[in-house]
This record gives structure tokens, sequence and C-alpha cells, in this order.
């Protein structure tokens, strides 16, 4: 199974979040398949694009040689899809969180992240830290 990792993670695994790092060593040590999803490509390395310097470097290193997990047509019918149930249901999720989620769906990944809005998402798997 591939984990897909959501910018939450990325992002707290640079600012050093115990929860993340402990996270990222099991899913070494699990020698699990880690890959990013396009629109959190696109996310992450804006913050890290703003931010430059070290930080950016260091961003960098971190998706480095990692498999990027495309978003194609069926991950846009399958965002559109979400964002429309939901709305249905008086409830409201980001585009870009729409985009995350159906890219892990589409491609049946693990999504990790740190954000607990994911987990209202019918039938995608979620791990937390």
């Amino acid at each position: 199974m591939v984990h897909a990792l959501d910018t939450s993670f990325l992002i707290d695994v640079l600012r050093g979040h115990r929860g993340a790092a402990v996270k990222a060593k099991v899913l070494d040590a699990e020698e699990a398949v880690l890959a990013v999803p396009a629109p959190v490509l696109a996310e992450f390395l804006d913050g890290a694009y703003f931010a430059g310097g070290t930080y950016l470097a260091r961003a960098m290193q971190l998706i480095a040689g990692r498999d990027v997990i495309p978003f194609d047509r069926e991950c846009g019918q399958v965002a559109g899809q979400l964002r429309a149930d939901l709305r249905s249901r008086g409830e409201s999720l980001p585009m870009i969180d729409a985009m995350i989620a159906s890219t892990a769906l589409r491609h049946h990944c693990v999504l990790v992240t740190g954000d607990v809005g994911f987990t209202r998402i019918p039938g995608l798997a979620v791990e937390s830290y």
C-alpha cells in the first residue's frame, strides 16, 4: 500500500513536530512506499519557495526522489463530487483538500496527515500522528 504524504505532514516533519518525526521513523522502519500527491507538491512548494533559504533547501531534500501521484481527470471528477456531497450536508472542504483526498482515493493510497478534517471523507484511508 502506498502512503500519500499530505502537506501538513511534510510541514510538520520540517518543523520538527514530535508526532510527525515519530510517524516518519515508523514509516521508514516499515519500509512503506511513500509518495506525494501532485496537489500536495504544489501546496508544499508554494510555502517553501515563499520561505526560501534553508527552509526551501530542506523542503527539496524532503521530497527528493519521491514519486508524485498524478492528479488526472478522474481525480477531478471525484474532487468535484466530494465537495458537492459535503456542501449538500452543510459542510465545507477547501478545493485543495478535495484534490488531495481525491488523488489518494483514486490511487488507493493511505493519506498520512495531521489534518483531522480528512477523517470525514467517506472511504479515505487516513493515518495521523
